[in-house]
């Protein structure tokens, strides 16, 4: 039976049971007074939403066993300024972190780290569940407003299942100015201790693979398992993964019990990389759909391949989350 009829029948009295939600302020650490959102469905995802943070997404569970990475920072509040690399001060990591929306990767022409995006406030941030075909949904809405050009919206909205382990994130930008202007994106979804650890194993539909530069050359044969913690610079890969409709990677660990399948629509997210961090204390696999390289903006305008939103334009991008246990 669905919680829906288990509601009309009067076996469950309260559909907090099923689909808790509740928004609250942090009271302690150093992201004290920042908004949260925290979600715990019967049978999905649980996890935990910043509004703060361009309602990005925090540690994330299913079925008891932790889903993300989340990095010595963790919960922390946004930065006021952002040059530079300063955007690792307060990477906290986590199922989802966003990219974007002036620069992605290096510093580049004025624009620091991986953009401003992780720091802007979420505005008019609803919280709903409704049912959708007997299946009880909760749903987050807001809106984000780009500081560095205002003329920038998106909006964004999160949907979790209360049944299953499916989380679905749906973005869509708009250039409300007068100009055309740039909007590369990424989604950083990080993953580490338990789920991407030992016998873990990584799939993706891989074409060809090129490394970022001669340090990463040495993961270009054993980037499906999780490399030896050991003191060791960083790895970054960019998967072709063809001509597929949706990209895809799965993670499966038999001895957790869990498998987590990422996807994203390459028709606005057409391209993939892969950071592999081995260090003590990192340990971790991101998984990175975007629609444009980590080399930064220069360089993406010296090849003619920076992402552009004319006036009035608008670009959805989705990446869907699915967990699910090995043996279904």
């Amino acid at each position: 039976m669905s919680i829906g009829d288990d509601l009309q029948s009067g076996r469950l009295a309260n559909v907090d049971t099923a689909l808790w939600v509740r928004e609250s302020t942090i009271a302690a650490g150093a992201a004290a007074g920042t908004r949260a959102i925290d979600i715990a469905p019967w049978a999905g995802v649980a996890c935990r939403i910043y509004p703060d943070r361009g309602l990005d997404i925090g540690q994330a569970w299913y079925r008891g066993q932790p889903l993300a990475w989340v990095s010595q920072v963790g919960e922390a509040p946004p930065l006021k300024t952002l040059h530079g690399t300063a955007w690792s001060d307060a990477f906290g990591g986590g199922l989802m972190t966003t990219c974007g929306l002036r620069n992605v990767g290096m510093p580049s022409e004025g624009h620091g780290l991986h953009g401003t995006y992780s720091h802007l406030p979420a505005h008019d941030v609803e919280v709903s569940r409704r049912v959708d075909s007997a299946e009880w949904v909760a749903r987050i809405s807001g809106t984000i407003w780009d500081r560095d050009s205002p003329e920038f919206a998106l909006d964004r909205t999160i949907e979790l299942h209360a049944e299953r382990g499916l989380l679905e994130v749906e973005d869509t930008i708009t250039n409300h100015g007068d100009v055309p202007g740039l909007a590369p994106m990424l989604y950083h979804f990080n993953f580490g201790y338990p789920l991407w650890a030992p016998p873990a194993q990584l799939e993706i539909p891989v074409v060809s693979t090129t490394a970022r530069d001669p340090a990463s050359e040495v993961a270009l044969g054993n980037w499906r398992r999780p490399p030896p913690v050991e003191a060791a610079p960083e790895r970054v890969l960019e998967h072709d993964v063809g001509t597929l409709d949706y990209g895809w990677a799965r993670i499966v660990n038999n001895e957790i019990g869990v498998v987590l399948r990422l996807s994203w629509d390459r028709s606005t997210l057409p391209r993939l990389n892969q950071w592999l961090d081995p260090n003590p204390n990192m340990a971790v696999l991101g998984i990175e759909p975007a629609n444009c390289s980590t080399r930064g903006r220069a360089a993406d305008r010296e090849r003619g391949i920076l992402p552009i939103l004319e006036p009035g334009e608008s670009r959805t991008t989705r990446v869907v989350v699915e967990a699910y246990p090995t043996a279904a």
